[in-house]
Order: structure tokens, then sequence, then C-alpha cells
């Protein structure tokens, strides 16, 4: 689970000396005291903000809201998602989500968006003092509430992660409304999905008509096992998700350098054409995704069928 920094308020700051007019008086300071307010009589020093990345710093701001809300308030949604290590399609730049018992409910404002659905025991978690919907429900929540593509991405990690179909399938209610969305998104979720962008692409390429792939097809090529993102088998083309990451994190290096990073994957690509059957590979990259009419001018070239028009951008809504 990602883990909030270190939050002070108010109250128990002033047994060091630290009374709430020296914490918001830190907020205006340029200097190494800063502090960063992160929710109401919430703040976190500003160098722990600073060297946080985007999660961390989205979890410390439901840490922050959560307390304040008091112990019926459950973290659900993309807020659970985030405390769970689930990925966001839209980043982390969200509202809180919290659910609260029917009495304590009091609409949304631009910070926090409360939700009223019971959260039986089953289906919560304590993490660090603070109750989060567990990863079952959490994925429902989200397959009930937002797009199709958000959910797929969701569920695919929840797979991914160990979670099994039946107790995502557990955690619908029969009389839940959105429950046939959830039980689209189950259906769609497929845990060989190896990335976030993956997962998104899948949902595209159902958007766009195209035929259902093979994922993580495995071809030899000179003894080495290559496996494939997406396989077309009838068109024979092979299709691959590109990301940066893969050319700049340590994870991905294994010890090379980006250029030997960069010269891998061109024999890779190379030897895959070399397979019988194999007659094109079409590399994608993260934004490629965004852009539906240029993806199906690439494909209908490579000799997949998009009987599919394009209606709109997959570039969410501003």
């Amino acid at each position: 689970m990602e883990r909030p920094l270190p939050i002070l308020r108010a109250g128990p700051a002033r047994e060091v000396g630290c009374d709430p007019t020296t914490l918001r008086r830190r907020v205006r300071s340029s200097g190494s005291d800063r502090l960063v307010r992160v929710g109401p009589n919430a703040f976190v020093e500003g160098v722990r903000w600073d060297g946080a990345g985007p999660r961390q710093r989205y979890v410390t701001r439901v840490y922050a809201r959560l307390g304040r809300l008091g112990t019926p308030a459950v973290a659900s949604h993309v807020s659970a998602a985030a405390v769970h290590g689930l990925p966001a399609l839209s980043g982390w730049n969200a509202p809180v989500h919290a659910t609260v018992p029917e009495s304590m409910y009091r609409g949304r404002t631009p910070t926090l968006v409360l939700h009223t659905r019971p959260v039986p025991p089953a289906e919560r978690v304590e993490a660090d003092g603070v109750a989060v919907t567990s990863v079952p429900r959490t994925v429902v929540d989200i397959a009930m509430s937002d797009d199709l593509r958000t959910a797929v991405v969701v569920a695919d990690a929840a797979l991914r992660s160990g979670i099994g179909t039946g107790c995502l399938r557990a955690a619908v209610h029969h009389r839940s409304r959105g429950r046939r969305r959830a039980d689209q998104v189950i259906d769609l979720a497929d845990g060989r999905s190896g990335s976030a962008a993956e997962s998104f692409a899948r949902v595209v390429f159902l958007e766009l008509g195209l035929p259902e792939p093979a994922l993580q097809q495995g071809f030899v090529v000179d003894g080495r096992r290559y496996a494939v993102d997406f396989w077309f088998p009838d068109q024979g083309v092979v299709v691959e998700i590109d990301g940066r990451a893969k050319y700049t994190q340590e994870r991905y290096l294994a010890g090379r350098s980006p250029t030997e990073v960069f010269l891998d994957e061109k024999r890779r690509h190379e030897g895959l054409l070399t397979v019988p059957g194999v007659r094109a590979v079409v590399r994608l990259e993260w934004r490629d995704l965004f852009d539906p009419d240029a993806l199906v001018r690439r494909f209908r070239a490579a000799g997949l069928p998009c009987p599919v028009r394009p209606i709109r951008s997959a570039r969410p809504a501003a």
C-alpha cells in the first residue's frame, strides 16, 4: 500500500511549540521551514512534499481529509485505488473520494466527493489508521461510476495483483445501480495485460472494432522467446506498446544504457518479422492511443480491419 507523508496538525503540534498561527505562517515561508497545506488543518513539510511523487502526494491529501471527516468515513473509488497502489488513467489530480453514512452526506466540493453506498466490514480494510475499501470493492465502485477505459485499467491491475475474478463478482451487489457496467468491466478484465497502457489499448481496440487479439503471445526467434503485447493471428499483425520508461528507468534498463536498450528493441523488432506468419509489427506509444483517427490509418495500412470510424478522440474531456 502507498503510505502518506507525515502530516502535521495544529492540535498535536502545540505540544512542541507549534501553534496554528505558526503553522499558517510557515505555509507562507520560502525557507527550509516551509510547510505545504494538504487539507483542513493538515500540513506537510515542504522538503518532503517536493521530493514526493504524484501518487504519494495524492494519498497524503486523502489521509489529511479522512482524518478530518472522522471514523465513519471510508476512502473509496480513486482514493482507495491510490492507497492500494492501483493505477489511475487520468493521473492523480483528482478530488478525494470517501464513502460515508447518509447522515454525513453533504454533496461534493472541488476537493471532496462523498458517496453513500454502504460498506460492510468485509469490504473495508485498515491502512495506517484509515479505513479503505477493499480492492474488489474499489474496482466495482470505479466500474459503476467511471468510464470503461478507467475501470478496465484498474480491474486489470487488480487481477495482476492476485485478486480473483470471483472476488470482483462477489463485490457487485445485484441491486446496485451500475451493476451491468461492473459486469461488463469484469468480463473484459484480463490480468495478462502488462501495464495500464496495454489495458487502455485493449479498450481502444474494442471501440475501433478490431478483432480480439491474443495477449502475451510467445514467439521463438533464434532460440530466444519473445512475448508480444498483442497478436492478431488472422491478419499476422503484432502490436506492441512502447513506453519511454523502458529507455529511462533502471528497472527496465537492467544495467544497460538507453542506446543498448534501443538496439535490443530494434533487433527484437526485426527478429519478429522473420517469424512465419508475422506480416507486420506496429509499435505504439501511450500518446498514440489518444488519436484514434491516426490509429485507424496505421492499423488499416498494416492489414487490420477497422470497421468502426472514430467519432471522438480518446482524449479525456477537460
